[in-house]
């Protein structure tokens, strides 16, 4: 592990990692802090998180502007900015931003899985003419993002 170092950012500095319809901005990443957690600020227009799972990272999500259907253990709640979600590690989860204009969502990850690293082969592969599929699963598996089928609805 890394020593911890301080990082004061204005809003407009981290590394930022575009991919699709999303985009990353890395707000504190686990090699300033000891590993122990990595902070995202993620923009999206209408789109979806699909349905995954972390087994080794709990996930806390903090809307910052706009509205957040999550969709927690085959539940859904919509939320306007200022809620929370704390999604703990072995729970089957995604998220939308039902639109139609753009919502900003905080994510923070304990501890770090290096998740940094993660959006920046993410954008690779989404800079490709085509996107690969069997090269994104091999990703997300790495990265400890395992993607599952949605629940049966009732």
């Amino acid at each position: 592990m890394s020593i911890p170092q301080a990082s004061i950012l204005s809003a407009t500095d981290g590394e930022q990692y575009v991919a699709g319809p999303f985009s990353i901005t890395a707000r504190v990443i686990g090699p300033q802090n000891g590993g122990t957690f990595e902070m995202y600020e993620l923009t999206m227009g209408t789109a979806t998180i699909d349905y995954h799972v972390h087994h080794t990272l709990d996930e806390t999500l903090y809307v910052a502007e706009g509205e957040i259907e999550f969709f927690v253990d085959g539940k859904k709640f919509l939320r306007r900015a200022g809620s929370v979600a704390f999604v703990p590690r072995g729970l089957h989860h995604g998220f939308s931003n039902p639109g139609p204009g753009r919502a900003r969502v905080l994510v923070l990850f304990t501890p770090s899985g290096n998740q940094h690293e993660y959006f920046r082969e993410l954008e690779r592969l989404f800079a490709a003419p085509t996107l690969d599929v069997a090269a994104l699963q091999v990703l997300q598996k790495r990265y400890d993002q395992e993607l599952v089928p949605p629940p049966a609805v009732a």
